[in-house]
Protein backbone atom coordinates (compact mmCIF):
# COMPACT_ATOMS: atom_id res chain seq x y z
CA UNK A 1 0.00 0.00 0.00
CA UNK A 2 2.46 2.24 0.81
CA UNK A 3 4.56 1.60 -2.38
CA UNK A 4 1.47 2.58 -4.21
CA UNK A 5 0.65 5.40 -2.81
CA UNK A 6 4.41 7.09 -3.35
CA UNK A 7 3.51 5.93 -7.06
CA UNK A 8 0.91 7.87 -6.79
CA UNK A 9 2.16 11.39 -6.07
CA UNK A 10 5.52 10.40 -7.99
CA UNK A 11 3.57 10.09 -11.31
CA UNK A 12 3.56 13.53 -13.43
CA UNK A 13 0.44 15.40 -13.03
CA UNK A 14 -1.40 17.97 -15.25
CA UNK A 15 -1.69 21.07 -14.57
CA UNK A 16 -4.53 21.92 -11.75
CA UNK A 17 -7.14 23.85 -12.74
CA UNK A 18 -8.12 27.34 -10.55
CA UNK A 19 -11.47 29.30 -10.43
CA UNK A 20 -10.54 33.04 -11.14
CA UNK A 21 -14.02 34.26 -10.79
CA UNK A 22 -14.33 35.89 -13.88
CA UNK A 23 -16.17 35.13 -17.20
CA UNK A 24 -14.16 33.10 -20.10
CA UNK A 25 -11.06 33.31 -17.73
CA UNK A 26 -9.50 30.27 -16.40
CA UNK A 27 -5.83 30.02 -14.50
CA UNK A 28 -3.79 26.83 -14.21
CA UNK A 29 -1.50 26.38 -11.43
CA UNK A 30 2.02 24.32 -12.23
CA UNK A 31 2.36 21.15 -10.15
CA UNK A 32 6.01 21.14 -9.33
CA UNK A 33 7.72 17.58 -9.71
CA UNK A 34 7.75 15.37 -6.55
CA UNK A 35 11.00 15.35 -5.04
CA UNK A 36 12.76 11.49 -4.61
CA UNK A 37 14.25 11.56 -1.54
CA UNK A 38 15.95 8.06 -1.94
CA UNK A 39 17.72 9.68 -5.48
CA UNK A 40 21.50 10.00 -5.26
CA UNK A 41 22.13 13.90 -4.97
CA UNK A 42 24.15 15.45 -7.88
CA UNK A 43 27.57 16.84 -6.70
CA UNK A 44 27.48 20.88 -8.45
CA UNK A 45 30.64 20.89 -11.18
CA UNK A 46 31.87 23.90 -9.89
CA UNK A 47 31.95 22.29 -6.39
CA UNK A 48 34.14 18.96 -7.68
CA UNK A 49 36.01 21.13 -9.59
CA UNK A 50 37.36 23.22 -7.15
CA UNK A 51 38.22 20.23 -4.74
CA UNK A 52 40.30 18.96 -7.51
CA UNK A 53 42.29 21.72 -7.69
CA UNK A 54 42.24 22.42 -4.36
CA UNK A 55 44.17 18.33 -3.81
CA UNK A 56 48.10 18.79 -4.12
CA UNK A 57 49.99 17.29 -6.96
CA UNK A 58 52.48 15.16 -6.57
CA UNK A 59 56.06 16.43 -7.43
CA UNK A 60 58.08 14.34 -9.71
CA UNK A 61 61.65 12.91 -7.57
CA UNK A 62 64.02 14.84 -9.42
CA UNK A 63 67.76 13.14 -8.69
CA UNK A 64 70.79 14.93 -6.92
CA UNK A 65 74.72 15.19 -7.31
CA UNK A 66 74.54 14.82 -3.36
CA UNK A 67 71.98 11.84 -3.43
CA UNK A 68 73.75 10.07 -6.24
CA UNK A 69 76.84 10.65 -4.20
CA UNK A 70 75.81 9.44 -1.27
CA UNK A 71 74.31 6.11 -2.88
CA UNK A 72 77.45 6.07 -4.88
CA UNK A 73 79.78 6.34 -1.84
CA UNK A 74 77.88 3.61 0.12
CA UNK A 75 77.75 1.05 -2.18
CA UNK A 76 79.70 -2.23 -1.31
CA UNK A 77 83.38 -2.34 -3.34
CA UNK A 78 82.08 -6.16 -4.89
CA UNK A 79 78.99 -3.84 -6.59
CA UNK A 80 80.99 -0.95 -8.19
CA UNK A 81 82.27 -4.01 -10.92
CA UNK A 82 85.63 -2.13 -10.85
CA UNK A 83 87.78 -4.92 -10.03
CA UNK A 84 87.17 -8.50 -10.05
CA UNK A 85 85.67 -10.32 -6.79
CA UNK A 86 88.40 -11.73 -5.75
CA UNK A 87 90.47 -8.31 -5.14
CA UNK A 88 87.57 -6.54 -3.64
CA UNK A 89 87.75 -9.68 -1.08
CA UNK A 90 91.34 -8.69 -0.34
CA UNK A 91 90.91 -5.00 -0.59
CA UNK A 92 88.09 -5.72 2.17
CA UNK A 93 90.31 -7.79 4.37
CA UNK A 94 92.42 -4.48 4.61
CA UNK A 95 89.47 -1.88 5.58
CA UNK A 96 88.35 -0.71 2.13
CA UNK A 97 84.78 -2.47 2.10
CA UNK A 98 82.86 0.40 0.26
CA UNK A 99 82.90 2.55 -2.24
CA UNK A 100 84.11 5.54 -0.06
CA UNK A 101 86.43 3.63 1.62
CA UNK A 102 87.77 3.41 -1.74
CA UNK A 103 87.94 7.29 -2.37
CA UNK A 104 89.41 8.42 0.79
CA UNK A 105 91.86 5.71 1.27
CA UNK A 106 96.12 5.79 0.68
CA UNK A 107 97.19 3.68 -2.48
CA UNK A 108 100.76 4.11 -1.04
CA UNK A 109 99.75 2.30 2.83
CA UNK A 110 97.46 -0.30 1.29
CA UNK A 111 100.17 -1.41 -1.59
CA UNK A 112 102.34 -1.98 0.69
CA UNK A 113 100.48 -5.21 1.32
CA UNK A 114 100.56 -6.29 -2.10
CA UNK A 115 103.66 -8.43 -3.32
CA UNK A 116 103.95 -5.82 -5.85
CA UNK A 117 103.42 -2.45 -4.09
CA UNK A 118 104.45 -0.38 -6.99
CA UNK A 119 101.94 -2.15 -9.59
CA UNK A 120 99.30 -2.23 -6.65
CA UNK A 121 99.39 1.17 -5.83
CA UNK A 122 99.47 2.23 -9.67
CA UNK A 123 95.90 0.37 -9.60
CA UNK A 124 94.62 1.24 -6.45
CA UNK A 125 95.06 5.56 -7.99
CA UNK A 126 93.06 4.08 -11.07
CA UNK A 127 90.21 3.13 -8.84
CA UNK A 128 90.39 5.98 -6.66
CA UNK A 129 90.06 8.03 -9.38
CA UNK A 130 87.37 6.34 -11.03
CA UNK A 131 85.02 6.17 -8.16
CA UNK A 132 85.54 10.04 -7.50
CA UNK A 133 84.35 10.93 -10.93
CA UNK A 134 81.66 8.86 -11.04
CA UNK A 135 80.77 10.57 -7.51
CA UNK A 136 80.71 13.82 -9.23
CA UNK A 137 78.32 13.19 -12.49
CA UNK A 138 75.04 11.81 -12.04
CA UNK A 139 74.14 8.88 -13.96
CA UNK A 140 77.87 7.37 -14.15
CA UNK A 141 79.02 4.20 -12.13
CA UNK A 142 82.06 3.19 -11.19
CA UNK A 143 82.51 1.07 -13.58
CA UNK A 144 81.82 3.39 -16.40
CA UNK A 145 84.14 5.67 -14.95
CA UNK A 146 87.02 2.94 -14.62
CA UNK A 147 86.77 2.73 -18.87
CA UNK A 148 87.08 6.67 -18.93
CA UNK A 149 90.13 6.48 -16.67
CA UNK A 150 91.67 3.73 -18.81
CA UNK A 151 91.98 6.16 -21.92
CA UNK A 152 93.12 9.20 -19.92
CA UNK A 153 89.62 11.05 -18.95
CA UNK A 154 90.25 11.41 -15.85
CA UNK A 155 88.49 14.65 -13.97
CA UNK A 156 85.16 16.93 -14.90
CA UNK A 157 86.94 19.39 -16.55
CA UNK A 158 88.36 17.19 -19.35
CA UNK A 159 85.15 15.31 -19.56
CA UNK A 160 83.95 18.65 -20.42
CA UNK A 161 85.72 20.03 -23.19
CA UNK A 162 85.23 16.12 -24.75
CA UNK A 163 82.94 15.14 -27.93
CA UNK A 164 80.72 12.35 -27.61
CA UNK A 165 81.52 10.95 -30.65
CA UNK A 166 85.08 10.95 -30.52
CA UNK A 167 84.46 9.56 -26.68
CA UNK A 168 82.68 6.80 -27.83
CA UNK A 169 85.16 5.80 -30.85
CA UNK A 170 88.13 6.02 -28.24
CA UNK A 171 85.95 3.74 -26.24
CA UNK A 172 85.77 1.21 -29.14
CA UNK A 173 89.27 0.96 -30.32
CA UNK A 174 90.08 0.51 -26.11
CA UNK A 175 87.39 -2.42 -25.96
CA UNK A 176 89.12 -4.43 -28.38
CA UNK A 177 92.59 -4.48 -25.93
CA UNK A 178 93.14 -7.05 -24.24
CA UNK A 179 93.08 -4.76 -21.12
CA UNK A 180 89.63 -3.43 -22.39
CA UNK A 181 88.07 -6.87 -22.42
CA UNK A 182 88.78 -7.47 -19.13
CA UNK A 183 87.62 -4.29 -18.04
CA UNK A 184 84.11 -4.69 -19.62
CA UNK A 185 83.88 -8.26 -18.70
CA UNK A 186 81.10 -8.88 -21.70
CA UNK A 187 79.52 -5.45 -20.49
CA UNK A 188 79.12 -2.86 -23.17
CA UNK A 189 80.13 0.27 -23.78
CA UNK A 190 77.96 3.12 -22.62
CA UNK A 191 76.14 4.50 -25.80
CA UNK A 192 76.62 8.12 -27.57
CA UNK A 193 73.35 9.39 -25.69
CA UNK A 194 74.78 8.55 -22.01
CA UNK A 195 78.19 10.17 -23.08
CA UNK A 196 76.38 13.29 -24.31
CA UNK A 197 74.67 13.64 -20.69
CA UNK A 198 77.74 13.20 -18.53
CA UNK A 199 79.43 15.98 -21.14
CA UNK A 200 76.90 18.08 -20.79
CA UNK A 201 76.64 17.50 -17.03
CA UNK A 202 80.54 18.19 -16.73
CA UNK A 203 80.22 21.40 -18.75
CA UNK A 204 77.70 23.05 -16.20
CA UNK A 205 80.02 22.22 -13.49
CA UNK A 206 82.91 23.80 -14.77
CA UNK A 207 81.53 26.80 -16.11
CA UNK A 208 79.86 27.33 -12.38
CA UNK A 209 82.95 26.39 -10.75
CA UNK A 210 84.83 29.10 -13.22
CA UNK A 211 82.05 31.83 -12.40
CA UNK A 212 82.34 31.12 -8.91
CA UNK A 213 86.34 31.27 -9.10
CA UNK A 214 86.09 34.75 -10.86
CA UNK A 215 83.72 36.43 -8.54
CA UNK A 216 86.32 34.89 -5.64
Amino acid sequence: MLQSFLRLFSSPQPPRKIESGLPNVTLYAKVPKPVDLHAPQATPKTQSRGLLQNQPQPVPHVPTVSTHRQRLLSMKLEHTRICSPRRAERLAELGIETAGDLANCDPDRIAKKFGSPKKAAHILRQYRRAVRLAASVPGMMPRDAMLLVCIHRRSVRGLAHEKPVVLHRDLERFAESSTGQSQLRGRRLPSVRRLKRWIEHCESMYVRHAAQARVA
